[in-house]
């Protein structure tokens, strides 16, 4: 197979007058009756192409690919719109990254057809899969399960027993989904996620052997949830491991058991919750982020990058470094450790001469 460094994603048709209708974000300046075949970067622009253009300097881009339409910040409108030749099409937008999101989705040209129950997935006859469900070869669905209607089971996708899936929910292959584990509604499951497995739970007696203590619990997603690849939710020791409605995830995240995500958290990849740590509403981890066990975390609080949380945090705010401090003083830290280094020879000097003897 030859792969051109040119080729296209796979993508939908649409017109100007139904981004118009259906795109609450954009607002029409100029409109001819275009089809748009692809959404395409300045540079990669042709003669069929959607360009979203941040700057004057991308939209001159573009507008020598001859691109057929642009979307351009409302702020941006004055200085360009002469450049812009009337047989175009043009919208503003005073959020060009909502717009992306409502625009995008219409040239998505990857759609999922239904294609019904795959004749080498194993489904429990006790089992219950609402209308136009697909299940694809090599799924397990276990006894007792519950899967809403328009949902897909990704191949080689595990159901355990009495757990449920509901209503247009996606599931991707290789997925697994403990016993009495529960996923809601509209949720978007990536590849090679496990929710559900064992939290991780010991005793260590007196001659240093670990006994494993019975997880019993559950893991619990609410709706409107995604997730990418390799995540792992750890199942609760008694009562429940919840990811509240609305929360997006990276991947290679670990939730530990007993843990709550409040609503709308955006976690990054690598961040890690030890067990029964309880965290708000709008959390925002950046990459490779850590909390550990048994605290809370307040409502509206981010953290950036490589961010140690080892208390709980009972106010908003930002928050960085290890500990975690005021994201502003975290960083006067860091800045202050490239100095350690000189200051520590001068400190060296100053002891030498006062005739000090350095180790006292």
């Amino acid at each position: 197979m030859n792969l051109q460094a040119n080729q296209r994603p796979l993508m939908t048709s649409v017109s100007a007058e139904t981004l118009t209708a259906s795109c609450p974000s954009l607002k029409l300046v100029q409109s001819q009756s275009s089809l748009f075949t692809q959404v395409a970067t300045p540079q990669q622009a042709n003669a069929t192409s959607l360009v979203f253009a941040n700057t004057d300097e991308l939209l001159q881009t573009a507008i020598k690919q001859n691109a057929l339409g642009f979307i351009i910040p409302e702020k941006l409108l004055s200085q360009v719109q002469n450049a812009i030749d009337k047989s175009k099409s043009v919208w503003t937008t005073t959020n060009v990254h909502m717009s992306m999101a409502e625009v995008l989705k219409k040239f998505n040209g990857y759609t999922t057809v239904n294609s019904g129950i795959h004749p080498q997935a194993a489904i429990d006859p006790t089992a219950k899969l609402g209308k136009n469900v697909t299940v694809e070869p090599f799924a397990v669905i276990g006894k007792n399960v519950s899967i809403g209607d328009n949902c897909i089971i990704g191949a080689q996708t595990v159901l355990e027993n009495d757990s449920s899936v509901g209503e247009n929910t996606k599931i991707s292959a290789q997925v697994y989904l403990g016993f009495n584990c529960h996923i809601g509604k509209n949720c978007i499951i990536g590849p090679q996620n496990v929710f559900g497995s064992d939290g991780f739970g010991f005793v260590t007696d007196k001659q240093g052997t670990h006994h494993k203590i019975a997880q019993i619990g559950q893991v619990i997603i609410e709706d409107d949830c995604e997730f990418g690849a390799y995540c792992a939710i750890d199942r609760a020791t008694i009562t429940e491991t919840r990811i509240r409605k609305g929360s997006k995830f990276d991947n290679m995240i670990h939730i530990a058991h007993n843990c709550e995500i409040g609503e709308n958290a955006l976690i990054t990849a690598g961040f890690i919750v030890a067990g029964s740590t309880k965290i708000g509403k709008q959390f925002t981890a950046a990459g490779s982020s850590g909390v550990v066990g048994h605290i809370t975390i307040a409502d509206n609080v981010v953290l950036t990058g490589r961010t140690g949380v080892v208390s709980s945090i009972d106010k908003p705010g930002v928050y960085g470094g290890f500990p975690q401090l005021n994201h502003k003083e975290s960083l006067r830290i860091l800045m202050s450790q490239q100095s350690l280094p000189k200051l520590r020879k001068q400190v060296a000097k100053i002891l030498k001469h006062l005739g000090i003897n350095e180790e006292e």
